[in-house]
């Protein structure tokens, strides 16, 4: 495979460029590797064709269509797949599970998989997940539940509905699930901006308004939650998210206000802190001294969270310090202490503003058995995101005091090494 560029190959299917694919998969060797994975997420190059061009060549160069129908068979992923693509590949051989034909958009090939079989309609698929967890259009969610769908089915991994599964990128297919009888949430209705939605759940259940994705203690809890993925919610809207968060992402300031309005002085603070309303959060707090020192456990933990990588909400940390949370609280859906996950990240200017508030710098998280420095090391050695300032973080802690084993040099990481050797090690 050494005659592969696969950046090369992987910009001419980005680019959708037939004639490019061809002179760089013209050598033996590399159309001999065409059926391994090694673009993207290691799916074989046929699998991210944009057109049927592509497909053609890629085909004659010596791709197997089978191998798509494999990648295709859990579901994920595929509402990138154009269906004309889809199509052809299925008429060139690519096999379909029922998620496959549900998130692929491709109705008449559901429609005959269910007419032979009918319990597919609820067969699991990745994730557990059934079909309609995956449905791309409102026709393929409606076919679905013509046939028995259960409109409300959880899926084993994440224990969530089709349309928390759906509410990032297919609200449409949502309402129809809605208009079906699905179970709503308040998450649901503020990401779709429904004021209506929103009053009726509040009055159905005031205490709505202080769920946040990621809470282990409320309905939506995190990921890792006794050992399974948490909601859903997580990666289709966004990680250790309020309703209200949501609703200002997705550009419903009527529904934020709404939510904000009738939301009590302790969540209304998280809020506040999480949006980066510091004039709010000071006056909510002044309003009640003893709010800091009374905030529930997943409240402690959320200045952690929102040092981790999905998050990354400097002005949250900031402001969250400043009001007098304490630095040291660990969170369990993550890595752990604020300074552990900062640190992870490889995010400096984070990992400066907490040592501001002497946090402990060789704390050990018990699952991993790390201090924030061996994470540091460890997430920069084991190469998860080349972006990212590791030696800043290393250089940070280690001013602050940290240790590190002597034996624990060199660490194979260029720029944390000379850092090191400035501090002291292999001296």
């Amino acid at each position: 495979m050494a005659t592969i560029d696969n950046g090369a190959v992987q910009s001419a299917l980005e680019r959708d460029d037939p004639d490019a694919l061809s002179r760089l998969l013209e050598d033996a060797d590399a159309r001999a590797e065409l059926n391994n994975g090694w673009v993207g997420l290691s799916q074989p190059p046929l699998t991210a064709a944009r057109s049927t061009a592509v497909v053609d060549v890629l085909i004659e160069l010596g791709a197997d269509p089978a191998l798509v129908g494999e990648w295709w068979g859990p579901g994920f992923g595929l509402r990138g797949v154009d269906p004309a693509v889809a199509a052809a590949l299925v008429a060139r051989g690519a096999k379909l599970t029922p998620h496959a034909a549900a998130g692929l958009g491709l109705e008449a090939h559901l429609g005959e998989m269910l007419g032979r079989e009918s319990a597919l309609v609820g067969a699991a698929g990745g994730d557990g997940g059934h079909p309609l967890h995956f449905a791309r259009t409102p026709e393929i969610a409606r076919l679905l539940l013509e046939k028995g769908a259960d409109v409300d089915a959880r899926d084993d991994d994440h224990r969530s509905t089709p349309a928390q599964w759906l509410i990032g990128d297919a609200p449409d297919v949502v309402a129809t699930l809605l208009a079906a009888g699905a179970e709503d949430d308040i998450f649901l209705a503020a990401a779709m901006g429904s004021c209506e939605r929103v009053e009726r759940l509040i009055d159905e259940n005031a205490s709505c308004t202080a769920h946040r994705i990621g809470y282990n203690d409320g309905p939506f809890p995190g990921i890792g939650f006794e050992g399974r993925g948490g909601t859903i919610l997580q990666w289709t809207l966004g990680f250790n998210a309020s309703p209200h968060e949501i609703a200002l992402r997705r550009g419903h300031r009527e529904v934020f206000d709404l939510l904000l309005a009738r939301t009590a002085r302790r969540p209304r603070l998280l809020v506040a802190c999480m949006v980066g309303d510091e004039a709010m959060a000071h006056e909510l707090a002044a309003e009640d001294p003893e709010l800091i020192a009374t905030l529930a456990a997943d409240d402690r933990q959320l200045l952690a969270k929102a040092c981790w990588e999905t998050n990354r909400n400097f002005d949250a940390v900031r402001i969250m310090l400043a009001l007098g949370f304490p630095v040291d609280v660990p969170e369990t859906n993550h890595f752990y202490s604020p300074l552990h996950n900062a640190a992870f990240d490889g995010n400096t200017p984070l990992v400066k503003l907490l040592l501001e508030y002497d946090p402990p710098v060789d704390l050990v998280a018990p699952e991993y058995r790390s201090t924030p420095l061996g994470g540091c090391i460890w997430a920069a050695t084991e190469g998860r995101c080349a972006d990212r300032d590791y030696a800043g973080v290393v250089d940070s802690l280690l001013e602050a005091g940290a240790t590190l084993p002597v034996e624990s040099y060199p660490t194979g990481h260029e720029h944390i090494d000379a850092v090191l050797r400035r501090h002291g090690y292999g001296s």
